[in-house]
């Protein structure tokens, strides 16, 4: 529609005409002359309108608060074409928000390969013996000394010749008192020292999550969190009862001690106590305890942690490559535990070697050790009893991070990324350690008038329970890889769930690494009654793996 340009005119001055009026600068003074009113400042904002909502309506404009400063808009422009019309494009931000579920399947590292007991004296293999200081020669002649006693149960088990034996070390061998023979010693080919060497790395099932966001610019932010689920071995040699009977001192003489048998294990400990007179040369601790009717140990892990991390972009080639930096910070909980149960038959005993039939001539043939007593050397010593140990540690581990985040191929149908991380931590180390009966009784009743104060452990409160705690640092990298592959909505019963045209399958893998981390089984100082265990920090680097399988859904 076009108008006059007469009607324009006269219009533009009605306007002006009925919008005109006087304008005060400033009000009249005071009554009784004092300063001068101004007047109030008009609010050109409208509360009702501004973002975000509820700001107060003292709030002025821009540079203040800005009216058009309204939220989701990364980028507007106001401009005027060529005839005289003004325009406003607005570009809102695009954040894309993401969550996921996963079941895992965890592997966390072994336990460790640390010996049971105090440190001892070394044995060889071949001998069955003491190993020993070999004596140097300085290629000036030959090897001195000869070997001391023989046998595997005589005393004074075999010592290599040109070797001697000083030694302030736990002596090995378990001493046996019988009817018979009176004292005897028995090597480690008997009486093995167990390890956790005999564990490898646990496995268990766990769960990860994880959610956060993305804007188009690159930058986001992510929280996730993982849970390991408690991982168990266990070695155990004997048993404590039979068709839900517990064994007793007297069912063990009914069976002629055949439930007995010396290759569960013993355990060197360091009661303080020396003596010279039991193995010729040989100046060591006593008090290495046999269980010779039980022995278990355990060992049970878990872990459990979670980050935050914020992104910034680094380099952004469309959809198909992306490369992201980030910040964030850590906590990781490390619940380790080691657990070890022994029951000592309470008698003494030689063993006896096998037979079976022979050839032409009817005879016997020896075939080797049974390692179970010779019925008529059996002797009660003292009452069976049950050793137990429970050593917990507590790792919490808390302190920044950062990494960088690598997208290739981010389409809706199939997409990888990688990330790394690396962190250090402040490391909080809660030990508890408590048990009973840790002692060697038949060195205790042996040796009572060379103590200075002779004492009976089945007699006493041989109880303990100790608690410490140890702060450090300890480094930690992190680095996992994950697909995204649209496919649910293509498998037939799934495809027609609510909402699953965005959701993809998830497959990937995450390997954590700590440095600097405390093992429950080599954080304990074996000290035998009168003396009791201690705790005693032993470290390794600790690592946990795992597959994760779920999925992941954007909106």
């Amino acid at each position: 529609m076009r108008f006059p340009h007469w009607l324009k005119t006269v219009a533009s001055a009605l306007v002006l005409t009925a919008t005109a009026g006087p304008a005060l600068a400033q009000g009249p003074g005071t009554p009784g002359g004092g300063q001068p009113m101004y007047q109030p400042a008009y609010s050109t904002n409208d509360p009702g309108v501004l973002y975000p909502q509820g700001t107060p309506s003292n709030y002025q404009p821009y540079p203040t608060i800005s009216p058009y400063g309204m939220g989701n808009v990364a980028w507007d422009q106001t401009f005027r074409d060529n005839n005289g019309l003004w325009f406003e494009r607005i570009m809102h931000t695009n954040r894309d928000y993401f969550a996921s579920l996963d079941v895992t399947y965890n592997h966390i590292r072994s336990p460790g390969s640390a010996e049971l007991g105090s440190a001892h004296v070394p044995f060889d293999y071949i001998t069955n013996g003491l190993q020993g200081f070999n004596i140097p020669t300085y290629g000036q002649g030959g090897n001195p000394g000869t070997t001391a006693g023989g046998g595997n149960n005589a005393a004074g088990s075999a010592i290599p010749a040109g070797r001697t034996i000083v030694d302030t070390r736990v002596l090995p061998y378990p001493i046996l008192v019988t009817g018979t023979t009176g004292i005897v010693t028995a090597n480690n080919h008997l009486f093995p020292i167990r390890s956790l060497g005999a564990f490898g790395p646990t496995s268990g099932a766990g769960l990860q999550g994880r959610w956060g966001f993305f804007n188009e610019d690159g930058s986001g932010m992510a929280v996730s969190a993982f849970w390991t689920g408690q991982t168990k071995d266990t070695f155990t040699m004997g048993e404590d009862s039979i068709n839900g009977v517990k064994i007793t001192q007297a069912i063990i003489t009914a069976s002629d001690g055949a439930l007995l048998f010396t290759r569960n294990g013993a355990i060197p400990l360091n009661w303080g106590h020396s003596d010279s007179t039991l193995l010729p040369n040989v100046t060591a601790n006593l008090g290495t305890a046999k269980y010779d009717l039980l022995f278990h140990y355990d060992v049970k892990t878990s872990a459990i942690g979670t980050d935050t991390n914020f992104f910034l972009p680094l380099i952004s080639q469309g959809r198909g490559f992306k490369l992201r930096s980030f910040v964030g910070g850590r906590y990781l909980n490390i619940s380790d535990q080691f657990y070890f149960r022994g029951i000592d038959s309470g008698f003494g005993y030689t063993l006896t070697n096998s037979t079976t039939a022979g050839g032409g001539g009817g005879g016997g043939q020896t075939t080797g050790n049974t390692f179970r007593p010779d019925p008529a050397s059996i002797v009660r010593n003292y009452g069976l009893y049950e050793a137990t140990l429970t050593n917990n540690v507590r790792t919490n581990l808390a302190g920044p991070q950062i990494g960088l985040r690598l997208d290739l191929g981010e389409t809706d149908n199939f997409h990888i990324w990688a990330q790394s991380a690396a962190g250090l931590m402040a490391n909080r180390e809660d030990y508890h350690q408590f048990g009973n009966n840790i002692g060697d009784q038949q060195g205790l009743l042996l040796f009572a008038g060379a103590l200075p104060t002779p004492i009976d452990m089945l007699a006493s409160n041989a109880r303990f329970n100790s608690t410490r705690t140890v702060n450090h640092v300890s480094p930690l990298f992190e680095q996992s890889f994950n697909a995204e592959i649209k496919i649910l909505d293509k498998i037939p019963g799934i495809r027609r769930l609510p909402g699953i045209e965005d959701t993809k399958l998830r497959i990937g893998y995450t390997a954590t690494v700590v440095g600097q981390v405390a093992r429950a089984g080599d954080s304990i100082d074996w000290r035998g009654f009168p003396q009791f265990p201690s705790i005693h920090p032993g470290r390794e680097t600790w690592w946990t793996s795992r597959w994760n399988f779920g999925i992941e859904k954007r909106w």
